[in-house]
């Protein structure tokens, strides 16, 4: 049977619109879309897009008013609901998800179950025990701190400043320091355990001379403005309770010019994806670790609240997207 197609509109499609599209993901028999009705929209409606939709709704009643004055000829035959939903709401909060699901739920056939999303739960921000930092170190991610490397490597200058925010134990910058001689990298993080062995592994590297090691907040660093040729990170995001701060500084140290490469945790839609994922990829740890990734998960952050970040710390032309089952990805090669 052929799925009811829906168009969720808005004026700047952001987190109404988008809040809806998520919910209908999880509803067999619909496909949904969104679309802004303003210039400035992510994706703007078009004529195709009213033409593919069996129904529309709409946030507010202005939104309507500007859809049946631009394209009259189109909703003749199309039938649209206003769901008088405000504009007061941040992408998926829960309050927003909440009145979503009894606006839609006399049209669309949906269940508590179905609609049911799993929202963040903040993790510490910092590892800051010596017992914490070893068994951390001790976790095998050889071949994801290889493939991590070999990318900013591709995005980044030949020689330069590098940033790397959130180093842990600092096996990244090891192995990027291998193939980059020329990168002069500082390495921050805020768990002053994690940089003491970081630098035990730099100093067995023999890589001490390119690696500076410095106990730092990555929400409040205290580097010169456009000072980095490139910032890099792998997982720090999902340890803050607001990266927008992080986000921010990341546009104020970096050169206008300068690269990016960041890379996270993927929020999952719900506990059964998530212990699917903990199963497959840490099936072999002990419980602790077990626990560690399960709650990194879901302390992660979607790609529409990663994208609402970025936008509203003034950084552009990162190309963000799900870099796999797990990850997420923003990046911008250097010019």
């Amino acid at each position: 049977m052929d799925k009811i197609k829906i168009l969720f509109v808005c004026s700047q499609n952001k987190w109404r619109s988008l809040t809806a599209e998520k919910i209908c993901e999880k509803i067999s028999g619909y496909s949904a879309r969104s679309a802004g009705t303003e210039k400035g929209a992510r994706i703007r409606v078009t004529e195709g897009l009213l033409g593919w939709a069996d129904v529309i709704f709409v946030m507010e009643q202005k939104h309507e008013s500007r859809l049946h004055s631009k394209f009259p000829e189109t909703l003749t035959s199309k039938k649209v609901i206003c769901l008088q939903i405000p504009d007061n709401y941040r992408y998926m909060e829960p309050e927003l998800v909440e009145l979503l699901q009894a606006k839609l739920s006399p049209y669309l056939e949906m269940s508590d179950n179905q609609t049911s999303f799993m929202q963040r739960v903040l993790e510490p921000e910092v590892m800051d025990t010596w017992e914490e930092a070893v068994e951390y170190d001790s976790m095998d991610f050889t071949e994801v701190n290889a493939a991590f490397a070999k990318s900013a490597i591709a995005l980044g200058p030949i020689c330069g400043k590098i940033l790397d925010a959130g180093t842990g134990t600092a096996r990244i910058p090891i192995a990027i320091a291998q193939m980059r001689p020329a990168w002069e990298m500082t390495c921050i993080d805020l768990s002053a355990n994690m940089l003491r062995l970081g630098l035990e592994n730099v100093e067995k590297a023999g890589v001490r001379s390119q690696i500076k090691l410095e106990l730092v907040d990555a929400k409040a660093m205290p580097y010169p403005d456009s000072y980095f040729d490139m910032v890099i990170s792998n997982s720090i995001i999902h340890h803050l309770p607001d990266p927008l701060l992080f986000f921010r500084e990341v546009q104020r140290v970096l050169k206008p010019n300068g690269a990016i490469f960041l890379r996270d945790l993927l929020r999952p839609l719900d506990e059964t994806i998530r212990d699917n994922l903990v199963e497959m990829y840490a099936g072999d740890c002990n419980s602790h670790q077990k626990q560690l990734f399960s709650d990194s998960l879901h302390a992660a952050f979607t790609l529409d609240e990663v994208e609402t970040m970025v936008e509203s710390a003034g950084l552009e032309g990162l190309r963000i997207y799900e870099s796999s089952d797990r990850h997420w990805t923003a990046e911008r090669a250097w010019m």
